[in-house]
């Protein structure tokens, strides 16, 4: 079931009439089977593996909570490891063998096809990067000691398969979520401000969905398709520029979705874009974009490994075995392996740099005009490696950004890009400065009746198939 579709509308209206209408201890059980439903639309099979991943991990820690033994908690770990692993990676870890030993039988496109055809292709579950994550963090929180309620199964189950941030985030941990569930009883309906400030989400996220980055990704398709080759130098850059722009819009419109229906529902679901396009450095990027992802992989990998406190030459490798990882979450592919660890590349310079004095450059414009301007020369490079279809594909773009050839015609629909990009900047004003935008409210009877016309009048005449959001493939 595509989120920002008519079925979903109307799913999502009979969860919530239900939920505030049945008696209150019944709503878990109503948010469960809502869920459940919602995964299961997607694909059936695949919910039993859900409940099997949150099971296994629910009943291990409760045996670790009563017997405390360490191997009980690397042990189930390491299965949640390979779990994701054989899932996601089993095809590129052959990919691998195949290029080293010169075997051709097990390079990914041959394996896969003859997996195929035998009928036992290995399929990946829809969010497996995502709930391995938050049920691994739930574990790990217990065995540090910082998580300690207890919890029924019901509970965790619920904490791991809330529908509306169950494919794509924000990845919540147990502290922010899971002691909600446990005072659900005790919710009341939203108030008109809670609700105003729900239905202001849920048309910002169809907004950046529909109207655009939708219609970003019909315009970047010559590029992304295409030679790069065969693209001026310039337009390459705007093009990849576009990219993070489609991504941002995408990703933080699900964001928005999911905070809007989970806080109509009684939940508040935490904040994971912060305008990352704002930013001076790449380092600020990642202090702005997908913040629940950012705060697991320091928390639980960056960190654990030392983290900053350990001498200057660790901290590098430190920050290159994060991203490496990183990269791999979003991906079983060389092309992500790659960004991961050029990122953590470029994280140690910045480090390496800003250790040197290099972060204290005048604070004024041309001085921070300098910083954005050299900072997007590193960081837009990077990100073709994130969206690109291949490693020969990604090196010729990256070729072509600096073989400053600017002839070329402009293809055709270029124009909405450019229009996509505008509409990216202003959510990032919105959320960079919202005490500015926060006297519009005192006009919400009007703007929000107004707006949401407006945008089944859009709707209306952007409609066609359903796209997937992004990141519904990690």
């Amino acid at each position: 079931m595509l989120v920002v579709t008519q079925e979903f509308l109307v799913f999502f209206l009979v969860v919530a009439l239900v939920y505030w209408l049945i008696p209150a201890n019944w709503r878990m059980m109503w948010l469960i089977a809502s869920s459940v439903f919602f995964y299961a639309t997607w694909n059936f099979v695949f919910t039993f593996h859900l409940f099997f991943v949150v099971g296994i991990n629910y009943v291990v820690m409760e045996i670790y909570k009563i017997h405390r033994k360490k191997w009980i908690f690397i042990t189930l770990q390491i299965a949640n490891v390979a779990n994701i692993g054989v899932f996601k990676y089993y095809y590129l870890v052959m990919d691998f063998l195949g290029v080293v030993l010169g075997a051709d039988w097990l390079r990914e496109s041959s394996l896969r096809m003859q997996d195929r055809l035998d009928g036992h292709e290995i399929l990946l579950p829809l969010a497996i990067s995502f709930y391995t994550f938050q049920i691994m963090s739930y574990g790990i929180d217990i065995y540090r000691g910082q998580y300690t309620k207890q919890h029924t199964f019901r509970e965790v189950f619920l904490f791991k398969s809330f529908f509306p941030q169950l494919i794509a985030g924000p990845i919540m941990r147990s502290s922010e979520l899971l002691p909600q569930i446990q005072k659900m009883d005790e919710f009341n309906p939203p108030s008109s401000q809670q609700t105003e400030r729900a239905l202001w989400l849920i048309i910002s996220g169809i907004v950046k969905k529909m109207l655009i980055a939708d219609q970003m990704t019909g315009a970047l398709i010559p590029f992304l398709t295409g030679n790069p080759a065969d693209f001026p130098s310039h337009l390459v850059w705007i093009y990849t520029l576009g990219c993070v722009a489609m991504l941002y819009a995408d990703f933080s419109a699900y964001t928005d979705l999911a905070r809007g229906t989970g806080l109509l529902l009684g939940f508040e679901i935490p904040l994971n874009f912060k305008a990352p396009l704002f930013m001076h450095s790449v380092s600020e990027f990642w202090r702005r974009w997908h913040l629940t992802f950012s705060r697991w992989i320091r928390d639980y990998i960056y960190i654990p490994l030392g983290g900053s406190h350990v001498p200057e030459y660790r901290n590098y490798i430190n920050l290159v075995i994060t991203f490496f990882i990183g990269g791999l979450w979003h991906g079983a592919s060389y092309t992500f392996v790659l960004w991961g660890i050029l990122t953590g590349l470029i994280l140690s310079a910045e480090s390496f740099a800003f250790r040197r004095g290099w972060k204290e450059w005048p604070d004024a414009l041309p001085g921070r005009i300098l910083r954005v301007a050299l900072t997007y020369l590193i960081f837009l490079p990077s990100t073709v490696f994130f969206f690109g279809k291949g490693m020969s594909w990604c090196g010729a773009a990256v070729v072509q950004m600096f073989s400053f050839d600017f002839s070329g015609p402009v293809p055709a629909g270029f124009n909405i890009l450019g229009y996509g990009i505008l509409g990216v900047f202003f959510f990032h004003l919105v959320d960079e400065w919202p005490e500015r935008f926060a006297a519009l409210r005192k006009y919400d009877r009007w703007l929000l009746p107004a707006g949401g016309f407006a945008l089944i009048l859009a709707m209306t005449q952007f409609a066609g198939p359903g796209k997937d959001f992004f990141y519904f493939q990690f």
